[in-house]
């Protein structure tokens, strides 16, 4: 029997006969309009027409022929709703909804938010856009954020994923208008994927037709459309008196989307014909806005600039009470072994002042004085309950973007065995954002950032034989990511010297210095950067149809570089209270009545930091994974899906071994016989090099029997249902980024005096002015082991096994009616192997113990222990405060390797995560014109591993970040049965009609339960903190958490006793919910705290009306509006800090809503 399959808007035919079992298969056909006609001698010939095939679908057609002759023709119409041939679970979302939804940014992929199963984990609803790279925010089914993986026209869509990057970059976003359909395939049990953790993307583009088909269109946003942002309502009611409130009315917003989709035959006049044959499809799409970005921070009062911090205070509880600055210099240590400063004033032996809070000229250091001048002055006020100075000044800023996107496709049926495709993909993006609002050369942000592609995808189909076809996928992408934090600046301006500036390398020399104020608005940067990424992708396969079984076999190649090229680098400045408050660093707990972080500042003390030099590197990554899929039908109700896939997914390589490999535990160190540490009869350890000394050239080894199994079975109950169901096992895109210690050097700043022990005293030789004594430059391999002394090295598991990933999934699909399906599935996935990391070189628990006040220890008992520095002066320790004290903290004499600090081992491979599921899914598919699509997810996800304390060794095991209980989305298209042609109405003139008719709506809906809240770091959870959420009334603030916390902190007689810390709280704390943590106390495990940050919602719709111009073409105009109702969300974490007045509080002003207000887009397309 010979089957054909002709797409009606090509006329292009694909052929096939059965088997001898009556079965046929026709692959690799392009997503359209078909029909698909039966014939054999001896019988009537059947037609069947109205079949839609989508991508990815496998639609299942039955004849049952009559005899009779072949020139008689029975037709049937038949669009099959429902797959009763593959296990696979996931929704194609079809042209109507793709074209016709309000989508905020018109990026495609947001589309997969619609489907069951798929979260979206960014935080903010604002970008949406299709150059936020939104696929990095998309899990499914459990899989993680990012691990999503990427198709365009069935073959892989991602750039280079080494890095540390996974799935998380696209390589090309097709505008919508040439997009023909979207699928997310959610439980992907056939072999051909792989890769991934969750599902699978897919995007098909428009091919052309026999017929010219294109569109020009303009979307617009402007000002007068938009609402205001909450947060400038609640700047005008709060701006300090005098100061102007014009920057916070409704900001200047400026979005210009506009372009042109063109598709169809080509033809040459009097040349060329290729109606039938060849067919073209382009598109170009521009976007410029200027967009409204309200930024609030922190700045300090003008006055403390001169050293005049008689104003400073804080909230006690109850009312504002001063806060005492100390002066760092004069400190003693007092019977019971603690260290206290004696406070700035008239007290102070050193430099005594008039009065308190006055830091004498004499001490303030001119280049701190500089640096800190870089601050714009307060101009808001700040909440009642709140720290004075926080908030306190806010700026209208505005961005701007923009992108533009091209596309062409050209598809070429050369005969009628092969067929080719060939696309070719652009789009680049400029942005400029600025993160702390300033204006100066301290300002930071995307200064600029950008992308920009390259894509070339090819596809070629040769059919062997009627049951044998040949496919051949290829794409090739190049992917340049670029960044600039800041200005280019000199910072020889600030005071520093030439000398010391050339020595930091040339990041340092180009930028304003980063420095990170505790309580304030960072400045300056060090992240500037650039990354291209190649990618070479090839997925040959065929298919082989016998008796019942259809064959897909194949093998899925990718070649990735990614070449850094532009590194960052420069100076990591801290700086906090701990010069400048009652108790010195080390020597106990922070106190919310002392200290200042820009008082430490401005005396030129911080509080830690470095400087790094980093090198260029190139990496380089393959992978191979054949694959071979068998679908067999069994009988004519059952189909099995069986298929395995093989990976092969080495570890990346750096072009000139530029990196490390792992952490030697056993060999001798050379500064072994140098230095004599008590308890070591040697010390062992070190850093050693890929390439180097017989190590290979990957950080680890390559798995050989990463095979995985995968099957599914679909089973139908009867013409209309199907039961379906399968498990399957992908290994997922490594996420690993080995370091480069000796290519790279880092210099570590020395804060505390070396002469003295622990945080004592502040490092007079090397204040903010003069850094660093001397700067660690990089010299390759060349120190062997004696590269990182004294630092904090990481290292990659080599014994790392790529992570496991296994779905599995069982449920019931029915079609209700002619155009209404219904699915209920039960979905689970469990991730194996998953990545982890421990630190090996920790300090020992049972020395911890006597200095724990929670063990009834005292934290002297530690802090005080400060034997003679075996490492002082001792090369290879050049860049770490070894080098330089003459004392070290005996605790680090109790760890494996005492020469270094912390070592911390990634991809150690005991994480797990499961997840667990119920997916319900309605359709109605376009039927009297309306399309409605609904889904309803309820699950839960768990994660384990790791270490929530490394010295206590207390493992981690908790509710997933991201989980969410419930999540529904709605959506639909509704063209109104009111006008010409249709239900009411339908005989009215072209005046009438004009009016009343070819309105058409289009809305979707996304709920979703907000993300568990976690204890923040360095705290306990001791007693449920769980409050209902509410507006605290004398701030206004959004009350999340019962802020009941306590802390040890030692009297005069030296007893460590539990105090509370002060909250502005308008309930009543009768027991602590939270400790935090001392210095040399453990952190517990917490699994669940009981609270989630606040539900999300988002709701979009657009009303569209629709002119016939001509019998061909058409004009839309329509208005859109997102975030409909305009209601602000604050979806995000509260103040997590135990030190803020404001903990537990979600500052709903001073913080923006995590979604934008409503805004109003107009647009109008003109389609032929």
């Amino acid at each position: 029997m010979t089957i054909t399959a002709r797409n009606i808007d090509t006329n292009v035919s694909a052929k096939t006969l059965t088997t001898n079992s009556g079965d046929y298969t026709i692959p690799y056909l392009k997503a359209g309009n078909y029909t698909v006609t039966a014939e054999a001698k001896g019988f009537e010939r059947e037609l069947h027409t109205g079949i839609n095939l989508q991508v990815e679908q496998t639609a299942t057609v039955n004849f049952s022929l009559k005899i009779g002759s072949m020139t008689e023709t029975v037709t049937v119409n038949s669009d099959p709703l429902i797959d009763f041939g593959k296990a696979d679970a996931g929704e194609v979302v079809e042209n109507t909804r793709v074209t016709e939804l309000p989508l905020n940014g018109r990026d495609p992929g947001m589309l997969s938010i619609l489907t069951a199963g798929v979260t979206w984990n960014q935080g903010s609803l604002q970008y949406q856009r299709p150059f936020d790279d939104t696929q990095a925010n998309t899990a499914i089914n459990g899989g993680g954020s990012g691990n999503v993986e990427l198709m365009l026209d069935g073959v892989s869509n991602e750039a280079s994923s080494t890095n540390n990057t996974g799935n998380a970059r696209i390589a090309y976003v097709p505008p919508v208008d040439s997009v023909q359909e979207f699928k997310i395939i959610t439980n992907a049990y056939d072999a051909q994927f792989g890769r991934n953790s969750g599902g699978v993307e897919d995007v098909i583009l428009k091919s052309g037709t026999n017929f010219i088909h294109g569109d020009v269109y303009e979307y617009a946003r402007r000002t007068f459309l938009d609402a205001n942002t909450w947060q400038n309502d609640y700047k005008i009611a709060t701006a300090l008196p005098g100061s102007s409130v014009s920057q916070f009315s409704t900001q200047k917003h400026k979005l210009d989307q506009y372009g042109f989709e063109l598709d169809g035959p080509v033809v040459i006049p009097k040349l060329y014909n290729g109606r039938d044959k060849t067919f073209f499809a382009m598109q170009y799409e521009n976007w410029n806005e200027i967009e409204p970005n309200t930024i609030t921070d922190s700045v300090p009062d003008p006055a403390w600039l001169t050293g005049d911090f008689t104003n400073l205070r804080y909230w006690n509880g109850s009312s504002y009470a001063p806060i005492s600055l100390l002066d760092p210099m004069n400190i003693t240590q007092n019977a019971k072994g603690t260290y206290v400063r004696v406070p700035f004033g008239p007290t102070d032996s050193i430099n005594p002042t008039p009065a308190a809070n006055i830091i004498p000229a004499s001490r303030i250091n001119p280049v701190a004085q500089k640096i800190l001048s870089f601050y714009p002055k307060p101009n808001t006020a700040t909440a009642p309950g709140t720290n004075p100075f926080a908030n306190n000044y806010t700026v209208a800023a505005q961005d701007t973007d923009r992108y533009r996107n091209a596309l062409a496709k050209l598809d070429q049926n050369l005969s009628a065995k092969d067929r080719l495709s060939f696309h070719y993909g652009y789009w680049e993006r400029v942005e400029i954002r600025s993160t702390n609002g300033f204006t100066n050369d301290a300002g930071n942000g995307q200064l600029p950032h950008g992308e920009r592609s390259h894509t070339f995808t090819l596809e070629e189909t040769h059919t062997v034989s009627p049951n044998l076809l040949i496919d051949f996928r290829a794409n090739v992408s190049v992917r340049a990511d670029y960044s600039i934090g800041g200005p280019r600046f000199d910072p020889t301006t600030l005071g520093w010297s030439p000398a010391d500036v050339a020595a930091m390398g040339t990041a340092a020399a180009s930028e304003f210095p980063y420095i990170s104020v505790s309580e304030f608005a960072s400045l300056g940067t060090n992240s500037d950067g650039q990354t291209v990424s190649n990618s070479l992708l090839l997925f040959p396969s065929a298919t082989w149809v016998k008796n019942k079984h259809s064959m897909h076999f194949g093998l899925d190649a990718r070649f990735q570089q990614s070449a850094d090229n532009i590194v960052g680098g420069g100076n990591n400045l801290w700086v906090d209270r701990t010069w400048t408050q009652t108790n010195c660093g080390s020597c106990g707990s922070w106190d919310p009545a002392s200290g200042n972080s820009i008082a430490s500042l401005l005396l030129g003390n911080l509080t830690s930091g470095s400087n790094t030099i980093n090198t260029k590197t190139f990496w380089s990554a393959h992978y191979w994974a054949p694959f071979f899929q068998d679908d067999w039908k069994i009988t004519k109700n059952l189909t099995l899906n069986l298929g395995v896939r093989w990976d092969f997914d080495p570890a990346q390589t750096e072009r000139n071994n530029f990196g490390n490999y792992a952490f030697n535990t056993t060999a001798v160190n050379p500064i072994s016989s140098q230095v004599s540490v008590p308890g070591y009869s040697q010390i062992l350890g070190g850093i050693t090099y890929l390439g180097v000394n017989g190590n290979p050239r990957a950080p680890f080894a390559l798995r050989k029997y990463n095979i995985q199994p995968r099957v599914g079975f679909a089973y139908a109950l009867n013409n209309r249902m199907v039961l379906r169901g399968g498990f399957g096992e992908s290994y997922r895109s490594p996420q690993n980024a080995a370091s480069s210690y000796g290519y790279n050097a880092t210099t570590n700043y020395q804060a505390s005096d070396p002469t003295h022990p622990g945080s004592t005293y502040p490092n007079l030789a090397n204040p903010i002015s003069h850094l660093y004594s001397s700067v660690v430059q990089p010299t390759g391999n060349s120190l062997g082991m004696l590269e990182q002394l004294g630092q904090n090295p990481f290292f990659l598991n080599p014994n790392y096994k790529i992570p496991s990933f296994w779905t599995y999934s069982l449920g019931i699909q029915q079609q209700l009616s002619k155009s209404d399906t219904i699915s209920i599935a039960y979905v689970g996935s469990r991730l194996y192997n998953g990545d982890s990391s421990d630190n090996i070189n920790h300090q020992s628990a049972s020395a911890y113990a006597p200095c724990n006040p929670a063990l009834g220890g005292r934290n002297e008992v530690c802090s005080n222990n400060n034997p003679q520095n075996t490492f002082l002066g001792v090369n290879g320790f050049q860049g770490s405060n070894y080098y330089d004290q003459t004392t070290i903290n005996g605790l680090n004499f109790t760890r494996p390797f005492p020469e270094f600090g912390d070592i911390t081992e990634y991809q150690l491979n005991d994480a797990r995560t499961w997840y667990n599921s119920l997916q319900v899914t309605g359709a109605h598919k376009w039927n009297n014109s309306l399309t409605m699509h609904g889904t309803w997810t309820w699950s839960k996800q768990m994660d384990s591993g790791g270490f929530a304390d490394t010295v206590y060794r207390v493992p981690s095991r908790s509710i997933d970040g991201n989980d969410r209980t419930n999540r529904v989305t709605l959506s639909g298209v509704y063209l109104l049965p009111v006008g010409r042609g249709r239900s009411f109405l339908g005989t009215a003139n072209r005046i009438v009609d004009g009016v009343i008719g070819g309105w058409e709506l289009g809305s979707l809906y996304v709920f979703q339960t907000g993300t568990p809240w976690g204890v923040p770091g360095g705290t306990n959870l001791l007693n449920s903190p769980y409050v209902r959420p509410h507006i605290q009334r004398d701030d206004g603030f959004i009350r999340l958490v019962a802020p009941c916390a306590e802390q040890y902190k030692e009297d005069n007689l030296g007893r460590y006793n539990l105090v509370n810390l002060p909250y502005d709280y308008d309930g009543t704390c009768t027991q602590a919910n939270f400790l935090a943590v001392p210095s040399y106390g453990e952190t517990t495990n917490t699994v669940y705290t009981g609270i989630r940050l606040p539900n999300v919602h988002q709701f979009d719709a657009n009303l569209s009306k629709n002119f016939r111009l001509v019998e061909r073409a058409s004009l839309q105009i329509r208005l859109e509006a997102f975030n409909v109702l305009n209601h602000p969300l604050w979806s995000e974490s509260p103040d997590s800090n135990t030190n803020d007045s404001t903990f537990g509080l979600i500052q709903k002003g001073p913080s923006g809503q995590s979604n934008l207000p409503r805004q109003v887009q107009l647009s109008a397309k003109v389609s032929w």
